[in-house]
């Protein structure tokens, strides 16, 4: 038995592709799943079909801007007072539309331009992700907490393999190796590791959810790669969560064998250098307070009192 096998695991972000074969190796392997997105309609969508395959209460949907951390808190709070104690985080950026505003868009003169743009927005959004659900995954998990720890995997983009950021962007690599590397991580025992997305083609959703009597399979003959080689994808990306180090990145090479990242394996550098940030940590991602964290739950519950207490008071005077 895995270890991310029969546990409550929460997957945020847009399940397509990547993150959707990831999504379905978690039901096969008994998980529940609560899924989470900003887009209601293809997660509803999502959940209706897992839920005819894989049962009724195997899988639920709860939209949430998965780009806003308070609405993330709310689904983490649901998910905790619902079905108890969350295991695993799938938190997946690797299919986020990226759009520029009609100013940027007229700054950019030619297609390389607004290529690089896209790709600098994608990756910024990429870190930025882990950096939000590496404060909330050790706040909802960590031992300190009361909780059992747990793995944060995050799904995202290939953008830093093949294209250069320029100076002065933060890498998925570094952030990651940060998280991974800190020094109350143990404390905690919340690991977290990266798998960026692969270079293959996936069904869209109208493509997957059809099944017909000659195919038996929602991914028979979409494309030239087998229904093999997507469900391989979902299953190694669990595998890196269960079993590589904390703090590390993984990529799929061209012959879709996982290998971890190196710092030469980045086009970009952050303006620091690529082999600080591995070894020792990016900087700017500070180290997880827990103290702090612990603070801001007390003045969060003296609010709500507070507020509570002055309604009660109103109403009595009513």
């Amino acid at each position: 038995m895995t270890a991310s096998a029969m546990q409550l695991c929460l997957v945020v972000g847009t399940p397509r592709g990547f993150t959707r074969s990831v999504l379905e190796s978690l039901l096969k392997r008994g998980n529940r799943v609560i899924l989470s997105c900003n887009d209601s309609t293809i997660g509803e969508m999502e959940q209706e079909r897992l839920s005819s395959l894989y049962g009724r209460n195997k899988v639920h949907f709860t939209p949430g801007d998965h780009t806003c951390t308070k609405n993330l808190e709310s689904v983490f709070v649901k998910a905790l007072d619902t079905f108890g104690e969350v295991n695993l985080i799938v938190n997946s950026t690797a299919n986020d539309p990226q759009r520029l505003s009609l100013e940027e868009l007229s700054e950019t003169r030619d297609l390389r331009g607004l290529e690089k743009r896209l790709d600098l927005r994608q990756q910024e959004e990429d870190v930025e992700g882990i950096r939000r659900l590496g404060r909330l995954a050790v706040k909802y998990m960590g031992k300190q907490n009361g909780f059992q720890g747990g793995n944060l995997l995050n799904l995202t983009s290939a953008v830093e393999l093949s294209c250069s950021a320029g100076a002065g962007t933060c890498t998925v690599l570094g952030t990651t190796r940060a998280l991974g590397m800190h020094n109350r991580a143990k404390e905690h025992g919340v690991r977290t590791t990266t798998v960026y997305q692969p270079t293959i083609d996936y069904p869209d959703l109208s493509q997957a959810a059809q099944i017909t009597d000659d195919s038996h399979s929602p991914h028979y003959k979409w494309d030239r790669y087998s229904a093999y080689v997507r469900d391989y994808t979902g299953y190694m990306a669990l595998h890196v969560g269960d079993t590589a180090p904390p703090g590390t990145a993984w990529a799929f090479n061209k012959d879709i064998k996982l290998e971890e990242v190196q710092p030469e394996s980045i086009s970009s550098s952050c303006g620091i250098t690529n082999k600080m940030c591995f070894w020792m940590g990016c900087p700017m991602v500070k180290e997880v307070d827990i103290e702090e964290v612990q603070r801001e739950e007390r003045e969060v519950e003296t609010n709500c009192a507070n507020n509570l207490e002055s309604l009660v008071e109103t109403q009595e005077m009513d």
